[in-house]
């Protein structure tokens, strides 16, 4: 089986915003190829998202944060919390994100668990940071990431993982930003955050502008995710496809 023939596997743990808007969990994508196991972003409910999936939590390789949001990130204490009771993993686990990365997880899981993290894990971790410069190469896969327009920090990432010849790439949390056309460009797959409609949010991408830009994308196909109310209200009438949680898709 030749690099070009390897199948992708891509599974939507979670597809909701950070409201649990229609009961959709938090953003957190599963790439599986060539023996590796990838996450892109890991709310809050992602662990309970991998175990609806059947996804074993201490067999996943990488995690990459788009941005330090709850919603996006806020998933992998619970996930190193497994890893030591649960599983014992003994598998190394590498954290890709933002800078602050790690000082914002080991905030926060000390915040959840009083006390539990600073003793040793079974399992080393690798904290490894995103640069808009500089491409990222872990194991088999290529990591790029573009900054994006969310909120008021600089550090926040649509991402680009090309592996087993396969292109995903996955916007995070952005209003419309030219960044999003080389990020997209020549993308197997898109997975775009669509929180509003019609009515432009700031911070937020709507349909109505992703429909218009479709073309200036240049990806093979374009997903929808992270989908607020207005957009779940009228998901029967879309023209783009959308995501659920659960769903799986195989690139081949």
């Amino acid at each position: 089986m030749t690099m070009a023939t390897i199948p992708v596997s891509l599974c939507c743990v979670g597809t909701g915003d950070a409201f649990g808007s229609g009961g959709r969990l938090n953003s957190c994508f599963h790439l599986a190829a060539a023996g590796e196991q990838i996450l892109l972003d890991c709310g809050c409910s992602s662990l309970i998202g991998m175990q609806r999936c059947g996804i074993n939590p201490a067999e996943i390789d990488t995690v990459v944060i788009s941005h330090l949001h709850g919603d996006h990130f806020g998933g992998i204490p619970f996930l190193l919390l497994e890893g030591k009771y649960v599983s014992q993993r003994s598998r190394p686990l590498t954290l890709i994100g933002p800078p602050g990365l790690q000082q914002r997880v080991e905030a926060v899981a000390e915040v959840l668990y009083p006390g539990v993290f600073g003793q040793k894990l079974n399992f080393p971790i690798e904290y490894r940071l995103l640069d808009p410069n500089k491409p990222l190469q872990i194991n088999s896969a290529q990591i790029e990431c573009f900054q994006v327009k969310h909120g008021s920090s600089q550090h926040v990432y649509g991402l680009r993982v090309e592996v087993a010849g396969k292109v995903v790439s996955y916007t995070g949390d952005t209003e419309w930003t030219e960044s999003l056309i080389p990020l997209a460009q020549g993308s197997d797959i898109l997975i775009a955050e669509c929180f509003a409609y019609d009515q432009p949010v700031p911070s937020h991408l709507d349909y109505l502008t992703l429909l218009q830009k479709r073309k200036q994308l240049g990806c093979q196909r374009l997903l929808l995710t992270h989908m607020g109310p207005t957009v779940l209200a009228k998901i029967d009438q879309l023209e783009l496809e959308t995501l659920n949680d659960g769903e799986r898709i195989d690139l081949l």
